[in-house]
């Protein structure tokens, strides 16, 4: 079921067992991981995780799109906290 009023900024409460990538099956904690070893930016994450890079959002994720906000999202959150 795809769900197209879901909130990006839900996965900044999110458990890290939390899926953020359904194309490539990477996690919220995988997702944080990364920039905690270095990752700044989208391509970062991408390069690290393999997320965000199968293209096959809109078939396979609840939200029915990429999930490129919510990893910019939380990107944005842990460079807040440093």
């Amino acid at each position: 079921m795809k769900t197209e009023n879901f909130s990006s900024e839900r996965i900044l409460d999110a458990p890290l067992t939390e899926t953020v990538c359904w194309c490539s099956n990477v996690n919220n904690a995988e997702i944080l991981e990364a920039i905690e070893q270095g990752a700044r930016n989208l391509d970062d994450v991408r390069h690290m995780t393999g997320a965000c890079t199968v293209g096959k959002c809109r078939e396979l994720s609840p939200r029915g799109r990429c999930c490129s906000k919510e990893i910019k999202l939380l990107i944005e959150a842990e460079e807040k906290q440093l």
